[in-house]
């Protein structure tokens, strides 16, 4: 969600935006009764806008419009899934932070990933005649195709991000979902694990990405490796921890798993922890998302970052483009995810090791 100060720019970008270059603009303190905000809230915002070019301020006369020319504010439209996912957070962050800089107001709907939810906030897009949109899709978005068919008959610009859309041929920036998973899985022969799992408790194009670059790690390995039991389908929360049981009873389980998120694995913490099973000891375990989740649980989890604060940074960056007109041949792009390694996939000498090694190099850093 935006920060507070970054809201007030914007209130201020819209109040200075029809007066002439010199004017000069109420002062802070009347700014802070007006937006109902502390004090220092209005002088980063104006600080900011300083930076920016928008606002000058003259000691002990006050802040006054520069002589940049104001930009017709645009109004963007972001529609997820969900606002409190794994990488939605990160992801409204790059936005908001383009937009910033940009004059673009952001206006954010969630799905709460349903069709007729997706479907009305396009729709709803089209009716306050967005500027553009960006959207990352629920996962069944077949049953709302439509809407976004109205999205292109009307002319609207819009990016689609994350997961694309089968038969939809519009701009679309998405991560590389089979490069992590390789990359995870081989990292986890790297560490020695020669039984290796997947677990995914949904099944779609994602999963399924991700399920071909971990086999992929496999097949091409130097060493040999044992391909275990597999968990993709569609299954609620209890279905999957009784799978991931009746795997975990056996003497010959997996000493290794990639699972398709960090929620996946949490499961699978919990269920090792009822069999005396430690993460990153007995099992190590790579998650996907990099989520807030990782370093919350017992053992650092180890995973996948799509990189959400990039992705959407170049969601509004390539949106942006489209609105003023800007030709460009790069309208399908892959972000090339990053592995951030924790203590469940390498153990604790080498997590402790890390860390040692982390903390020298800061304090180099501050010397």
């Amino acid at each position: 969600m935006p920060l507070r100060y970054q809201e007030v720019k914007r209130e201020i970008i819209r109040t200075i935006s029809g007066l002439k270059a010199g004017s000069k603009i109420p002062s802070r303190n009347f700014l802070s009764r007006k937006f109902e905000v502390a004090r220092n809230t209005i002088d980063k915002a104006v600080s900011e806008l300083e930076e920016e070019g928008y606002l000058r301020s003259v000691k002990g006369s006050g802040t006054y419009i520069s002589g940049r020319r104001l930009q017709k504010m645009l109004n963007v439209g972001v529609i997820l899934p969900s606002i409190m996912g794994d990488i939605y957070p990160q992801f409204i962050s790059g936005i908001e932070q383009f937009a910033s800089a940009h004059n673009i107001n952001v206006v954010l709907s969630s799905s709460d990933n349903s069709p007729e939810r997706q479907r009305s906030n396009v729709l709803r897009m089209i009716d306050m005649q967005a500027d553009g949109c960006i959207i990352i899709p629920i996962i069944n978005s077949e049953q709302s195709f439509d809407s976004f068919l109205q999205l292109k008959k009307r002319n609207v610009p819009f990016v689609i991000c994350y997961r694309s859309i089968d038969g939809l041929d519009v701009p679309f920036i998405g991560v590389n979902n089979y490069y992590g998973a390789f990359m995870a899985a081989r990292h986890l022969i790297d560490q020695g694990c020669r039984k290796l799992s997947y677990f995914s408790q949904r099944k779609y194009s994602t999963a399924i990405e991700r399920y071909y670059g971990y086999e992929t790690a496999l097949r091409s390995s130097p060493e040999k490796v044992e391909k275990k039991e597999i968990i993709l389908g569609n299954y609620g929360e209890e279905e999957l921890r009784e799978r991931i049981k009746f795997i975990f009873d056996r003497e010959d389980y997996p000493d290794g798993v990639l699972c398709f998120d960090d929620t996946t694995a949490t499961v699978l913490y919990a269920i090792l922890q009822e069999r005396g099973l430690q993460p990153g000891m007995n099992v190590k375990i790579v998650g996907n998302d990099d989520s807030n989740l990782c370093n919350r649980l017992s053992v650092p989890l180890s995973s996948v970052s799509p990189r959400a604060v990039e992705m959407g940074k170049e969601g509004i960056t390539m949106l942006k483009g489209m609105i003023d007109g800007e030709n460009s041949e790069e309208l399908f792009h892959l972000i090339h995810p990053k592995l951030i390694v924790r203590k469940s996939s390498i153990g604790t000498a080498a997590w402790d090791n890390l860390l040692c090694v982390k903390n020298i190099k800061m304090q180099n850093e501050e010397n």
